[in-house]
């Protein structure tokens, strides 16, 4: 492969969900293909507008049809060997292909998903690795993964709380506190007049920037020799503000590295 030898090669032969295909989920599911997972199922229940097409991972020909089958559409065309799965509504309602499965990835940012993969961190069966994903809502020039491990009895609400306190306590960090804070007055967007839900700044050259971060890391995370690492990554682009450009907190313990 030309990829070989690269953080993506964590992804070969896994199975992968991913929970929301946006700004980040889209693209973030187009570079798991490319980087060869057996399977991948997708959940989301949105409908693709026009204006989505400015930054996420649609085409015209996609506007009208929900998110998850027209990206599962795009996936099998890029590798007729991959085994695509659709997932009705926001998340499976099987349960136990989501315990059985190598990797799961919330790009949701909703609470109501985050209380759900709460109770699939702590059952006995779980051998996910499961992964939640966000950018900031001013720029979008900011990435978090949180990555909760499976056997430790760490759940995703745990590693978010652990390390957004330890972010927000650290000056060296303060270009990461929004990720933990509400929005500015302004911050968010209304693309459109009466639009109901504000959405984050950002275009389709930082998102996807910011989703290949993160896959690498993620993928880096699955070719580790403890697999049993919970903690998370903050990542900022080249024209994000001034701060380390990547760095690595451990839940539960002291701050890693940075660089």
């Amino acid at each position: 492969r030309r990829d070989d030898g690269r953080p993506v090669n964590g992804f070969q032969g896994k199975t992968v969900h991913i929970w929301g295909c946006g700004g980040l989920g889209s693209w973030i599911a187009e570079f798991i293909a490319r980087a060869g997972a057996a399977e991948i199922t997708l959940c989301d229940p949105g409908v693709i507008t026009g204006g989505l097409l400015v930054r996420q991972n649609y085409v015209e020909d996609d506007i009208g049809r929900s998110k998850a089958e027209a990206l599962a559409q795009r996936l099998s065309a890029i590798r007729d060997d991959l085994t695509v799965t659709v997932a009705a509504g926001h998340l499976p309602e099987d349960q136990a292909p989501c315990l059985a499965a190598d990797l799961i990835i919330d790009a949701t940012v909703n609470n109501g998903i985050t209380s759900c993969l709460d109770a699939l961190a702590i059952a006995n069966t779980r051998k996910t690795l499961i992964a939640q994903v966000a950018t900031d809502a001013r720029s979008g020039t900011l990435g978090l993964v949180l990555m909760c491990a499976a056997n430790t009895g760490v759940t995703p609400s745990y590693v978010d709380q652990d390390v957004g306190r330890k972010v927000q306590c650290d000056s060296g960090l303060e270009l990461y506190h929004p990720l933990w804070q509400e929005p500015d007055d302004g911050a968010e967007l209304v693309p459109t007049r009466g639009c109901s839900v504000p959405t984050f700044h950002g275009s389709a050259a930082d998102l996807a920037a910011v989703a290949a971060a993160l896959v690498n890391l993620i993928g880096s995370h699955l070719q580790q020799s403890d697999p049993a690492v919970s903690g998370a990554h903050l990542i900022a682009l080249p024209h994000a503000a001034s701060g380390p450009r990547h760095h690595f907190i451990l839940a539960g313990t002291q701050v890693m590295a940075s660089d």
